[in-house]
């Protein structure tokens, strides 16, 4: 460190000791826990839920299926069940930080819609997507209407919902096999892979494409408008054979995308491709990202709004591996901490736009109770398997209830360093009770060491992460410079030494 720099730690220090009177510990604070699926207890209850006659009615969650995350980290979207009737039991849960309400149900009239239509049930893997704006976009059956328009893209500018996409509109831009003529082609009954775009439109996958031949869908769309398409468009070098409809995808500004699917390859052993941006990044029977593995299969990706792409999937020998813009971060075999090793089932990968990853999946852990763990950055278990959760919010582990699992892809981590995620549970005697919706902060304000408390410990590493933010990651690695945010305004400066002082003194 510098003369400057180490005058500057000096008077940082005298301003923390000169404030200090009493240390007591603070550790970090505990899962929350927003929707499960025990019934009779508070949190299973299904806030917002109509019935027939679009009636309030009670009702509790019986599934909590899929998770989406604003880009921000300021919006969520949960897929759900209830136990109501399978006609009104499908539900889309719109909320932020730790409450939310019903957004569209299955069975209720759809908003934007034509009269008479009612939503029917939602489109999986990712329900919802956002613009950098903040409009929110979901694709979803419709039922009650026409039979021949029933597949539809909702756009929800906070106030106005508004059809923007449906079965049967005209596919623009697409070429047919010849001698079937094309510019006639229709949008077809499976719509996925939405995502909305900055300039309002919405980017989607369909299949199959009415008065096309079937060579030529699925293909990817932007707007209404043909983007990629099977059996025309051309991947460095190659033509796509197909696209997976379900596991496509892209960020708000259009630029940056990623299609999963295989192209005309004729060698059917290598003709499985992940491309991003217009290349091929991973490709069967290649290595993942210039490793000793082979790629036999992609399980998912993920894009974030700023383009940083997360893929997992697995080697002819079952092993998995994750990568991170064309980088491998984690394999089957690889530490985590101490002794403890990543197994054969990574379960989802995923992170924020300033760095941070999170892995959740098996290790080799001697107890079998504890085997699955959710770790930050490759070396910090952050949850795992067997911890028990406080249901009741009393600040005791009281309530016989521990994590069974992490439900795959459904991890989603914000740049603050929030984590929101849906987990099985069970009991202390190995019951399934169902799956629950958590959320957690990584972060422990005043906690710069890392060790869990806050106390004289953490005051060097404070000061160094403010005169040398630097020196602390290269002192610190495993540990991150925004615990040092006790503000909270997210910066790390002179302004978070009164709260350190606070905090370290238990006030």
């Amino acid at each position: 460190m510098t003369t400057q720099g180490t005058s500057r730690s000096s008077r940082i220090s005298s301003v923390i000791l000169i404030a200090l009177a009493a240390c007591v510990g603070a550790s970090a604070g505990p899962i929350g826990v927003l929707y499960t699926e025990i019934s009779g207890h508070p949190t299973a209850v299904v806030p917002g839920a109509r019935d027939a006659n679009g009636q309030p009615v009670f009702a509790e969650f019986t599934a909590l299926e899929e998770l989406a995350l604003r880009h921000d980290g300021g919006q969520w979207v949960v897929k759900a069940r209830s136990n109501l009737a399978t006609s009104l039991d499908a539900i889309l849960m719109l909320g932020s930080d730790t409450a939310g309400s019903a957004f569209a149900q299955d069975g209720q009239p759809l908003q934007g819609g034509a009269p008479g239509e009612q939503y029917d049930f939602f489109d999986s893997p990712v329900p919802a997507a956002w613009d950098e704006l903040g409009n929110i976009a979901f694709s979803f059956r419709a039922k009650g209407g026409s039979l021949a328009v029933f597949e539809k893209i909702v756009v929800f500018d906070g106030a106005t919902h508004t059809v923007v996409v449906q079965m049967g509109d005209a596919a623009l831009g697409l070429i047919d096999q010849p001698p079937n003529p094309s510019g006639d082609e229709l949008l077809g009954n499976s719509i996925n892979s939405v995502h909305l775009l900055n300039n309002g439109q919405v980017a989607f996958v369909d299949t199959p494409i009415q008065n096309c031949h079937s060579s030529r869908y699925p293909a990817f769309f932007h707007g209404h408008t043909g983007f990629r398409q099977s059996g025309v468009s051309t991947i460095d070098g190659e033509i796509w054979d197909s696209f997976d409809y379900d596991d496509c995808g892209g960020a708000p500004d259009g630029v940056h995308w990623f299609a999963k699917g295989d192209t005309q390859n004729p060698n059917t052993n290598i003709d499985n491709i992940l491309a991003v941006d217009d290349h091929i990044v991973l490709q069967e029977g290649f290595p993942v990202a210039g490793s000793p593995m082979t790629m036999t299969a992609i399980f998912f990706t993920r894009m974030l709004s700023d383009g940083t792409w997360f893929c997992r999937g697995d080697d002819p020998n079952d092993n998995d591996w994750a990568v991170r813009n064309g980088v491998l971060f984690a394999k089957t075999g690889d530490l985590i901490a101490a002794g403890e090793h990543w197994g054969n089932t990574l379960l989802a990968f995923t992170g924020n736009r300033v760095g941070d990853w999170l892995l959740a999946g098996n290790t080799d852990n001697a107890d079998p109770a504890r085997d699955y763990a959710l770790v930050l950055n490759g070396t910090t278990i952050v949850a795992r398997e067997n911890d028990p959760i406080d249901l009741n919010g009393n600040g005791l582990f009281d309530d016989d209830l521990f994590i069974s699992t992490f439900q795959a892809n459904d991890v989603h981590l914000t740049d603050s360093l929030m984590v929101y995620f849906l987990v099985s549970l069970r009991n202390a005697a190995g019951t399934n009770l169902g799956d629950a919706f958590l959320r957690m902060s990584l972060l422990v304000p005043g906690d710069l060491n890392c060790d869990g408390v806050v106390d004289f410990e953490d005051i060097n590493p404070f000061v160094l992460a403010i005169s040398d933010p630097a020196g602390y990651h290269a002192a610190y690695p495993n540990c991150h410079l925004l615990n040092g945010d006790c503000n909270g305004d997210g910066f790390v400066d002179f302004d978070d030494i009164n709260p350190f002082v606070t905090i370290l003194s238990g006030q």
